[in-house]
């Protein structure tokens, strides 16, 4: 089954409309209707949502990939941390948040900056007018 199919399939299954669906993913229900039909495929930040979304892995929805059964001694042990981390690399560390993050920074790098500039101004005034201070 093609992707296209795929989606088509999955959002039946969850009852949803192209609409509710598009507002889930922030993209347009016209955008959801190329996907379906074929005519576009969903960028790798919308692919990895919608395997969210449905609660299957990538390979599953991308490749038609059947879900490899995990046996006891086989399936990775994952720590508390780990999945923390995981949690927070999915949730928080988004691209958008990074270029916030680095936006703040560069504010708050000006306004120091401007906050040290009229210190050192306000100094050399009083020196000006009152003279080095002994």
């Amino acid at each position: 089954m093609d992707f296209n199919n795929k989606l088509y399939e999955l959002r039946k299954q969850k009852g949803l409309s192209q609409e509710e669906l598009a507002n889930r993913l922030n993209v347009s229900r016209q955008t959801i209707s190329k996907w379906e039909v074929g005519d576009s495929t969903p960028d790798m930040e919308k692919l990895v949502a919608i395997s969210d979304l449905f609660g299957i892995s990538l390979d599953e929805l991308v490749l038609n990939k059947a879900p490899e059964a995990e046996t006891a001694h086989e399936a990775p042990v994952q720590t508390a941390g780990a999945e923390m981390y995981h949690d927070i690399k999915k949730h928080v560390l988004t691209e958008g948040n990074k270029k916030k993050a680095k936006k703040g920074l560069k504010i708050a790098a000006i306004a120091a900056g401007v906050i040290l500039l009229i210190d050192i101004i306000s100094f050399a005034v009083y020196v000006a007018i009152n003279g080095f201070p002994k």
